[in-house]
């Protein structure tokens, strides 16, 4: 006759941090879905009471804004090193560095990214500008003032939005699976190609 294993004991509230209930919800998005994460969910995967997790956050809210904040920290970092990586080439192959990588973070953490992505979530959780805009912001800028980008700088914003909206409108279809039957085999490298392209050549106006 099979003895049955007693169950480990729940933990205690005191035993337990913020990263290992931003780390229990992560894995909750990643395996389950973000309509299963709740405090009783991460509860049982932590093994303590329902009550402990809000010592720590006052809501689920606030624990999927610590996840989107964790996220973007992330994505910074490896946006960073992609720029910092190809600062001695072309702006153009800055961009698609920095393209590439946010396109493996939002691929390696699907689920997350969608959180990350959530209009109204997001901007309760940044008042400014993204730390991860950033960098594209100020390789952009490089770009200008090298003159590697044949536009005034009074296009800067524009230029910059456009190139965003693209990026992320990439994503949104990848996420979709809108894009695995495209004749686009790399959507990236088909896109900054193109944006090059009209970069160098600069305003109709000028040419």
């Amino acid at each position: 006759m099979s003895v049955s294993q007693p169950k480990p004991p729940r933990r205690s509230r005191g035993s337990l941090s913020q990263e290992e209930i931003l780390d229990a919800s992560i894995g909750i998005i990643r395996d389950e879905g973000l309509e299963k994460l709740s405090m009783r969910r991460i509860a049982q995967v932590l093994r303590c009471s329902v009550a402990s997790p809000y010592a720590y956050f006052e809501s689920q809210e606030a624990i999927i804004q610590a996840l989107i904040r964790k996220g973007e920290t992330h994505l910074t970092s490896m946006l960073r090193e992609a720029s910092a990586a190809t600062t001695k080439d072309t702006v153009y192959i800055q961009l698609e560095a920095i393209a590439r990588t946010y396109w493996r973070f939002a691929t390696e953490n699907r689920e997350l990214h969608k959180l990350m992505i959530n209009m109204g979530i997001y901007r309760k959780t940044f008042q400014q500008i993204p730390t991860s805009y950033r960098v594209f912001l100020e390789t952009l800028r490089r770009g200008m003032n090298s003159g590697e980008i044949h536009y005034p700088r009074e296009r800067y914003r524009q230029i910059a939005g456009t190139m965003w909206a693209w990026i992320y409108g990439v994503l949104v279809l990848e996420m979709n699976d809108l894009l695995r039957n495209s004749d686009t085999l790399d959507p990236i490298g088909a896109g900054i190609e193109l944006f090059q392209e009209m970069l160098q050549k600069g305003p109709p106006e000028t040419r």
